[in-house]
Order: C-alpha cells, then sequence, then structure tokens
C-alpha cells in the first residue's frame, strides 16, 4: 500500500453520494460493540454488515466469506508490519484489552515461589506470537527480571506470518498433536504456562496463579505505567483503504460512538447490575482510571503502543523496532 498516497487522498466521506459503501467487519460480541452488532450505530457512508464470532481474532474469513474489517491479534499483526502478508491496515480502535497478570500459571510440583524461579524453566505458550505471550514475557523480563533466553519454551504451535522465523536463540519446542499444555503443567512435564485460558482456581489441584494476588498487582501496574495491554486491533482490507480513505475514520468515529454508549449503559448498570459489587468496582475505576477506561486513538494511546512494539522487537516478532506511526492508516494519526 502506497501510505502517503492514501494519506493525500480525501479521507472524508461525500455527503453528495446517494450510496452507502456495503462493508462486513467480524468482531467478538462485545458490550462496546454492542451498538455497531444491532445497528444503533451506524459508520457514516457504510452499510455495515457485523458477523459475530465468539472466538474473535483470528479470523479475517468468517463463514466462508472474507471480512473487509477485522478484529485481529494485534502481535500477529505487528510481525506481518514487514511482509504485509496479511493484507489489512490497522487503525487504533483496540477491540480487546486484558491485564495478563492473572494468566501466568506454574505447577505446584515445580516450586516455583517468585518469578525469578522462572529462569532456566520449561514455560508454555500457545504461540510465539501470540499477544497475551509477549505482554506477559515483557512484564516477567522487565519487571521482574526473567531471562527469556534461558527458558525452554514449549508451544502449542509456531506458527507466522510472511516470511518470518523464530529468533536465533529462541529455544522452542512444540506439544506433540493431540496432547494438551494444561494435562502437561498439571504433571510437572512444563514447569509454568502463559495462555489465554482460565486455568485457575479450581480448574486442576495442580496448578496455581504465579500471581495470587494479581488484582492488587493489575492495579499498581496501571497507576505506574497507565497501561490496560492491547490484545486485538481492528483492521481494515488495504484495497478498501486506497480506494475509499475516508473508511478509516468513519470506522473509527463509529466505534467510539459504540463505546460512549456502552458507557451508558454500564453507568446505569451501577445499580441495576446482578452483581455483588459491580457499583463499588465501576466507581474505583472511575476514580483510577477517569471516564475513558477504554482508551482508542493514536495521540493518547502512543506510549502504549510503542511498549507493545518494543516487545515486539525484543521477542523477535519483528527484526527492527517500529514507529508508532506505521502501525496505522495515515488519516487517523491525528485521533
Amino acid at each position: 500500500m502506497n501510505m502517503s498516497s492514501s494519506a493525500s487522498s480525501s479521507t472524508r466521506f461525500s455527503k453528495s453520494s446517494k450510496v452507502a459503501l456495503k462493508l462486513t467487519m467480524t468482531c467478538g460480541p462485545y458490550d462496546r460493540a454492542r451498538a455497531l452488532i444491532e445497528g444503533t450505530v451506524r459508520p457514516e457512508g457504510i452499510d455495515l454488515e457485523v458477523l459475530v464470532n465468539k472466538s474473535p481474532g483470528r479470523q479475517t474469513v468468517v463463514d466462508g466469506r472474507s471480512c473487509d474489517i477485522a478484529e485481529y491479534y494485534s502481535g500477529t499483526y505487528i510481525a506481518d508490519l514487514h511482509y504485509k502478508s496479511i493484507g489489512y491496515t490497522a487503525i487504533p480502535i483496540f477491540v480487546k484489552r486484558m491485564f495478563r497478570h492473572s494468566y501466568i500459571y506454574v505447577g505446584k510440583r515445580a516450586g516455583i515461589r517468585s518469578p525469578a524461579d522462572l529462569n532456566g524453566r520449561r514455560i508454555g505458550v500457545q504461540n510465539w506470537l501470540t499477544t497475551t505471550a509477549v505482554w506477559a514475557r515483557g512484564l516477567l523480563e522487565e519487571e521482574y527480571g526473567l531471562d527469556l533466553r534461558s527458558v525452554t519454551w514449549i508451544a502449542d504451535r509456531m506458527s507466522g506470518v510472511g516470511d518470518w522465523k523464530p529468533p536465533g536463540w529462541l529455544k522452542a519446542e512444540v506439544i506433540p498433536q493431540g496432547q494438551q499444555q494444561l494435562a502437561w503443567l498439571a504433571a510437572g512435564k512444563i514447569d509454568a504456562a502463559i495462555t489465554t485460558g482460565t486455568w485457575a482456581p479450581n480448574v486442576d489441584p495442580e496448578i496455581d496463579f504465579l500471581f495470587p494476588n494479581y488484582a492488587d498487582l493489575e492495579r499498581n501496574y496501571f497507576q505506574r505505567t497507565g497501561f490496560f495491554p492491547i490484545m486485538h486491533t481492528l483492521l481494515i482490507k488495504t484495497e478498501v483503504l486506497e480506494k475509499q480513505p475516508w473508511v478509516a475514520m468513519s470506522m473509527f468515529n463509529a466505534w467510539q460512538e459504540s463505546k460512549r454508549r456502552c458507557y451508558e449503559w454500564l453507568q446505569w448498570q451501577r445499580v441495576h447490575q446482578t452483581s455483588l459489587w459491580y457499583r463499588a468496582l465501576w466507581e474505583e475505576e472511575q476514580a483510577i482510571a477517569g471516564p475513558d477506561i477504554y482508551r482508542w486513538g493514536f495521540q493518547e494511546t502512543r506510549p502504549e503502543v510503542n511498549k507493545l512494539l518494543d516487545y515486539c522487537y525484543r521477542q523477535g516478532l519483528t527484526t527492527r523496532k517500529f514507529e508508532a506511526e506505521e502501525m496505522f492508516h495515515p488519516s487517523t494519526l491525528t485521533t
């Protein structure tokens, strides 16, 4: 894609056009996407069909249909910045964010008492490019002194994008087909695992959290860094943006409006939610993070995007450190 030519093209939908552009989008069934899914928010100039995916992030094709807009794994997209093989360009809508302190598990047989005990051990991951693992490895290395090169990484798969190859320093094995890391962790065949699954508490008596006090650590991490780790990012087909660059901002604005309506609903739920302590948690979040807890846009999230890009470079997903501007369509860089 010629990004400069797209930037110089019109990035606003012409209201003189009477025909809306028909596009398809796939994303998860999130509360922040509900208004788009239900059609109560419509992106300007676009007749949008939403295909809901309950396992979102990896597919751009749903029910045999290639979607024009897709929620996608951020780590995989960043690894593809060298190759542009996916054929999509991101906008700074971070469809899914999650802290990952509670997604690092240890086997009780391994005798791991602190993150430092992970050095030289066998640690499971789903795939080296998995965004959850990127953030967790970065956290463990940067804040707890884990030497990533000392670890033998046991992966469900080692798939990549484009011509990506694992870095030469990486000691990796692939788990035999038909076997599961959860069972390996419980049996002591691996010492720890980073996964998107909820493997504790009360899943297996031999598995526990690395950080049992993860809730306190997540609060501390957010207050120190301002980061609510980016997992999935919204992508738009590059060929669509080359022809109609205004689609990037139309979709950005529509997602922002859908999120605003979600916030209104969450505030109403403060006194209606089927929950014991939702009100207290909602008010705590507002006090710490402000009214926009799920930030989108380029300017405010640039430090967080830079951190993710740095982790991707240090962990061998990319062979150079990309700048944040290189990740997104140019029309969205002023957001």
